[in-house]
């Protein structure tokens, strides 16, 4: 019951993670084209495809782990995962280092996209809604204390 709740919420903010991750990709790609000479725009796109790459990946694991039954095999299932995309990372980085062309740095800070762009959408959501939640609670105290003085 738990887990039919919850995973909506999650899927949805994995496609804006998605989304967003994608946006600033784009945003990177336009800046390499403008200014091809530049190594840190193509370190930072380098780092937030693979970001973007890695999201993608976690999704699909996401999904397919909750038609699992068997604890065991979701959770060595999640784990290889959790190494593949950590093979990913170590090569990108590998790779830009190898590269002269691109910012080893700007790489690495690219890889943490699409992390930063889900926690900061996590906690907007949060934010959003406690304070709908907070002001649904206050109309309705306020409601009861208005009836309650009216009958007085």
């Amino acid at each position: 019951m738990l887990g039919s709740q919850t995973m909506p919420n999650l899927e949805i903010q994995l496609k804006r993670t998605i989304k967003s991750t994608a946006i600033v990709v784009a945003c990177l790609v336009l800046a390499v084209a403008l200014d091809y000479g530049n190594v840190v725009y193509k370190g930072l796109l380098i780092g937030s495809l693979v970001s973007l790459q890695n999201v993608i990946l976690l999704s699909k694991r996401i999904k397919k782990v909750a038609t699992i039954k068997d604890v065991g095999k979701a959770i060595a299932y999640m784990r290889r995962g959790f190494f593949i995309r950590l093979i990913i990372i170590m090569a990108t980085l590998w790779l830009s280092i190898k590269m002269p062309n691109v910012s080893l740095n700007a790489t690495a800070v690219g890889l943490f996209v699409a992390p930063i762009l889900s926690i900061s959408d996590f906690f907007i959501t949060v934010i959003k809604e406690s304070a709908f939640k907070t002001s649904t609670f206050d109309n309705k105290v306020n409601k009861i204390q208005r009836e309650g003085g009216e009958k007085a």
